[in-house]
């Protein structure tokens, strides 16, 4: 790279990131139990559930590499393979699910699967679709938090959000240093994280670390959904629309981030997960790998396979990264 190489932008996922994703796993684990077992099962320790669910997190790893993104999209999937397969061995949903090439290309092929079997609509963002994610947001949101942000009280009461939970996955102090190291150094600092607005917002002010970021370059998932339900469209990761939006500002228009090809060579990217490096590689930026991810330190032969241009123990070694910083720090 050499020592005056310097990046202008920085995008950074969350989950796995900065954010940890246990919380949303959980949700993922139980909203997979309870549409599946019904009520009369999930009473179980979470912790349990998901164990079982995912075959200790190895269908999560699995999935995430071939491009799942979205932890409502994990839900669905794990839904429906075992409904396909008509099995609730996950160990057999996990074997076959290895044999998936890009999640883009699986998923209506499982939709269509799935009318087969059954009859109606099944494709990603249809009504079978939309309850997944509305049973996962009652399982992270809790009773009252879901109420406040649909109008609507919950399919099933009692849950009392995950999301309270939360906490970042490197010590807090640690993480405000970094971005305030970055932030004094004139980088702009974006994200594109596939978290609704409120979901990301909240943790990140509560933390102390929203006033480091770029608002123009704060993409979530509410802009995402925007883009799809105008377009008629998939954008989520590991589309690069996400990353390109973030990079180029709010209003730059949705049509030229979802059909035109860019490089942008002074910006970097932080994730990880294969969809992350993906979207990265599509909008030509550079990609750092941190191992804080469901894969943890087993993702790094995944990462140096695939041309991630650094890989990371955690983002706190991002000032190691040659001529990210001034030369003065």
């Amino acid at each position: 790279m050499g020592d005056k190489m310097r990046y202008s932008t920085i995008i950074f996922d969350m989950d796995g990131v900065m954010t940890s994703e246990e919380n949303y796993w959980n949700s993922a684990a139980m909203t997979v139990w309870e549409t599946l077992k019904g009520e009369e099962a999930i009473d179980w320790p979470v912790s349990d559930i998901r164990r079982r669910v995912f075959c200790g997190d190895k269908i999560i790893s699995v999935l995430k590499n071939k491009g799942v993104n979205s932890n409502w999209d994990l839900a669905y999937v794990t839904v429906c393979l075992a409904k396909i397969l008509d099995t609730e061995d996950f160990a057999k949903i996990c074997d076959y699910a290895e044999g998936f090439g890009n999640i883009m290309d699986e998923y209506s092929r499982m939709a269509a699967k799935m009318q087969e079997r059954f009859g109606g609509d099944f494709g990603r963002n249809s009504d079978f679709w939309s309850g997944l994610q509305e049973r996962f947001q009652e399982w992270f949101l809790g009773d009252e938090l879901f109420f406040k942000t649909y109008n609507k009280k919950p399919q099933r009461s009692g849950k009392p959000g995950l999301l309270n939970e939360e906490r970042p996955i490197v010590p807090k102090e640690e993480l405000l240093e970094l971005l305030e190291r970055l932030y004094k150094a004139g980088i702009r600092i974006g994200t594109g994280t596939g978290r609704p607005y409120n979901e990301i917002y909240y943790p990140l002010k509560s933390w102390g670390a929203l006033e480091y970021f770029d608002r123009d370059s704060f993409i979530t998932y509410n802009d995402v959904q925007s883009a799809e339900n105008r377009l008629g469209e998939n954008l989520t990761k590991p589309h690069p629309y996400m990353f390109i939006k973030s990079r180029m500002g709010k209003g730059f228009p949705d049509e030229r981030a979802a059909k035109e090809e860019f490089s942008f060579p002074d910006t970097l990217v932080v994730g990880d997960a294969g969809a992350d490096m993906l979207a990265a590689k599509a909008m030509g930026a550079d990609f750092a790998a941190v191992l804080t991810g469901v894969g943890g330190s087993r993702a790094e032969q995944f990462f140096r396979e695939n041309g991630a241009e650094y890989i990371l123990e955690d983002v706190r070694h991002l000032p190691e990264i040659p001529g990210l910083l001034p030369e003065e720090e």
